[in-house]
């Protein structure tokens, strides 16, 4: 007998629910969804990424004409520690900044993208950890294939905008509330 297939990965508490989320028949395509953002944004530095967006759309809408719009905005990278999160927005807003007319569309354009990315690593994590979960023997095939699909799903189900609404405000509750566990024995998930 075991305590399931993420019982012994190095994957952080929220990540291990949303692995068991995602075998479980009782969870509904909306908890894992929450949960999937719960997890990815008890990732990031939340507080350091909102307020670089902040800075950063201020700067935008303060509508100033550079010759190099990225040169203008790299002291407000340079006053947050480097992350894997702020490498990608960073990455992205340069791109956009050459193509877009407007640098708040290419804030946002960047911020999409790096959502995006977000979404996409961690599910590619956790695919990786349902494979090693199978490979030792702590998963079976059936529920190997079950969380595969349930994971690529949940990741395309993801209310993306309220993500990126809470990368900007910077709420890492903001999605605590549906990803609960339901209490009661005649709550099953939502139809």
């Amino acid at each position: 007998m075991t305590d399931g297939p993420f019982r012994n990965s190095d994957l952080p508490p929220r990540w291990k629910r949303y692995g068991k989320d995602l075998v479980n028949d009782a969870a509904s395509q909306e908890e894992r969804s929450a949960q999937m953002c719960v997890s990815v944004l008890g990732d990031l530095d939340l507080k350091a990424v909102s307020g670089m967006l902040g800075e950063l759309r201020a700067h935008f809408e303060q509508e100033q004409m550079a010759l190099d719009p990225m040169e203008s905005v790299r002291g407000i990278f340079d006053k947050y520690d480097k992350s894997p999160t702020a490498d990608l927005l960073e990455r992205s807003l340069r791109v956009h900044l050459r193509e877009q007319e407007s640098g708040t569309s290419a804030l946002n354009e960047a911020v999409n993208e790096t959502r995006n990315e977000l979404l996409n690593i961690a599910k590619n994590r956790i695919d990786e950890e349902c494979i090693r979960a199978r490979d030792i023997g702590d998963m079976s095939q059936e529920s190997y294939r079950k969380a595969l699909d349930r994971n690529r799903d949940t990741a395309n189900a993801v209310n993306r905008d309220a993500l990126r609404d809470a990368l900007f405000s910077g709420k890492k509750d903001a999605f605590k509330r549906a990803a609960k566990n339901k209490k009661g024995v005649d709550e099953g998930p939502d139809e």
